[in-house]
């Protein structure tokens, strides 16, 4: 794994050519030397900070005594705005591995596009940062997300949404937190964040089936979605749109007799889609029951 990979970098806006329906983006990228911290909450073995619209929360070995008898805490080897250091929590009432937790300020949706993590410890082999993202404080996927960082002190490892065996950001969007979490000291170095804009008229709340408009199951999914009209065969002669979270149009879906369709998790020429965020919409509407989103996951 090399530290040279250059992570994606998404446009920073889409139109798309179905008005009225928008997409914009907003990426932030940390760490430069003009993004000053705010401490928020210094607690018994964790901070938070924020910046840019963002909270950081991670992992402090405050109560480490070396030994001496004495609380010393352990020594930060890096500091903002270099990046933010997480530490095993080896002393106190709940050690827990060393983890940085990534939300937004006003609590919108987000997407981790890309991250560099170094290994402030010797990892060795089959060592790996898990990712657990979060909406509504539920956690949507069956298993966190695996980047691996076997290694020793001192490497980086680099990963974004390019397909990727030992790890892809490409599902991490969509979601409104980040734990990010590894069994030994490390430092993010670099981090691409993702504010997408959710199309016209999505609601706020978490994914799921809803009780009017359009109705969703199973959601998250890993299979065919089944999608329901409430206006049953009233609706047979309209389409629905599938979007990424991104804006774009991924695929076109006709409705059968009884107002409803199938989406086999797949884009106009068959392939599958990625994991991540999607929106079902009928097409043409921008009522807040006509547009639901859904989980895929892979």
């Amino acid at each position: 794994m090399s530290s040279s990979r250059v992570p994606a970098v998404l446009l920073p806006a889409m139109l798309l050519c179905l008005a009225p329906l928008r997409a914009s983006a907003v990426v932030t990228v940390y760490f430069r030397p003009d993004q000053v911290a705010s401490l928020v909450n210094a607690g018994v073995t964790s901070d938070e900070i924020t910046c840019n619209g963002y909270s950081f929360t991670y992992t402090r070995d405050k109560l480490f005594t070396g030994g001496t008898g004495t609380v010393i805490g352990r020594p930060v080897r890096v500091t903002w705005p270099t990046g933010i250091e997480a530490q095993y929590v080896t002393t106190g009432p709940n050690p827990s591995k060393a983890q940085i937790t990534v939300k937004r300020v006003d609590g919108a949706v987000f997407a981790l596009t890309s991250f560099t993590a170094k290994l402030l410890a010797n990892a060795g082999a089959g060592r790996a940062i898990e990712i657990v993202p979060l909406l509504g404080g539920q956690e949507l996927l069956n298993d966190p997300l695996s980047f691996d960082v076997s290694g020793n002190y001192g490497n980086s490892f680099s990963y974004d949404t390019s397909p990727n065996p030992w790890g892809s950001t490409a599902a991490l969007t969509g979601y409104d937190e980040y734990r990010i979490g590894l069994t030994l000291d490390y430092a993010l170095t670099a981090l691409t964040l993702t504010d997408v804009s959710a199309p016209l008229g999505v609601e706020p709340g978490p994914a799921g089936t809803r009780a009017n408009g359009l109705t969703l199951a199973p959601n998250p999914a890993g299979g065919p979605v089944r999608i329901a009209d409430t206006r049953g065969a009233g609706a047979a002669h309209e389409r629905l749109a599938v979007y990424a979270a991104t804006g774009a149009r991924v695929r076109s879906l006709h409705y059968d007799g009884a107002g409803a369709a199938t989406w086999n998790l797949d884009d106009e020429s068959g392939r599958p889609v990625a994991a991540g965020l999607y929106f079902v919409r009928r097409e043409g509407s921008t009522q807040a029951g006509d547009i639901r989103r859904v989980v895929v996951m892979r």
